[in-house]
């Protein structure tokens, strides 16, 4: 019951299995009633061919042979254990050597039995995959000619040239290179669209603000959108000291610089001077337009903006 309850969330199953199953565990295979409906017989078909399937993955008698008395009468719980986890489990073994078996033996907990027929079945699939892999290719031109076959034939066929499977484009670095590269093309377009984003850091690093916490989570919420926008403003962050402090700041608390892949990734210019010449440098303008954005004004602006920069308070 135990192992009923620690599989049951794994997979559906046949109720009707598992109270047969229990109520008569001399028994390995379920039997309906005669006169059943369609979904019973289906059900009494699947659980026959289970029946047969599962005899490959008893132990040898050898095997048996050489137990004690209890370890007979555990081994034979265990199999009933087995049999049904072979039932309702997503990974299932398709052979269980006597090794195993005497491993499975010594298992006290069902938690560690069902692991063990887990990473059977695993590494069952490595070894096939392995050897597929080993074959070299005859064994991939075989299953290139099934996947050809059944895409001219209309079906979902899977390869060069046929169906891909989506999958995620940054994995790949001339993708993301390409990818990363047009949002730079992006970015640069857009500072002679729109206002560069100035954010003042300089109520960051004075130790005195109340809400120095959530002023670093919601930086860190900024860059990030903005790092995984299509579209990315140009955004500086000025009055960041150049010392010791503001370098852990930057790699520690907001976790972007530092990283193995900062080349990678669109995050904003690093200044120490003030807003203005931080803006001047970017535009190269000598009397750039700024409008400052307060959360104490009375009146929103219109848009598009027509200034050069728009400055925020890193406490905004």
């Amino acid at each position: 019951r135990g192992l009923t309850r620690y599989l049951q969330n794994r997979k559906g199953f046949s109720e009707r299995f598992v109270r047969n199953h229990w109520a008569n565990p001399s028994s390995s295979q379920t039997a309906g009633p005669s006169g059943t409906n369609t979904t019973e017989r289906q059900e009494d078909k699947r659980d026959s061919e289970f029946a047969a399937s599962f005899k490959k993955l008893l132990p040898s008698q050898q095997f048996r042979d050489g137990l004690s008395e209890s370890e007979k009468r555990r081994l034979e719980l265990l199999i009933k254990q087995t049999e049904l986890y072979c039932y309702l489990a997503r990974k299932v073994p398709t052979t269980i050597s006597d090794k195993d078996w005497s491993t499975l033996l010594n298992l006290r907990s069902v938690k560690d039995r069902v692991y063990k027929l887990e990473f059977i079945a695993v590494r069952e699939w490595r070894e096939e995959k392995d050897r597929l892999k080993t074959s070299g290719s005859e064994g991939f031109g075989a299953i290139m000619e099934q996947e050809i076959e059944r895409f001219n034939a209309g079906g979902m066929g899977y390869g060069p040239l046929l169906y891909e499977l989506l999958c995620n484009a940054l994995r790949r670095r001339d993708r993301l290179n390409l990818i990363k590269g047009a949002n730079v093309w992006s970015s640069l377009r857009l500072m002679d669209e729109h206002p560069v984003i100035v954010i003042d850091m300089q109520y960051v690093f004075d130790g005195q603000h109340e809400k120095e916490r959530t002023m670093r989570n919601q930086l860190k919420e900024c860059i990030n959108e903005n790092m995984c926008s299509t579209r990315p403003l140009p955004v500086i962050l000025s009055n960041v000291p150049d010392n010791e402090n503001g370098k852990l700041y930057m790699e520690k608390d907001l976790d972007f610089w530092g990283s193995e892949f900062q080349h990678q990734m669109i995050l904003p210019d690093v200044e120490k001077v003030s807003p203005r010449a931080a803006v001047i440098k970017a535009t190269g303008k000598t009397n750039p337009k700024i409008v400052y954005i307060s959360q104490y004004a009375m009146k929103m602006l219109d848009g598009p903006l027509k200034a050069d920069a728009c400055e925020l308070r890193s406490f905004f």
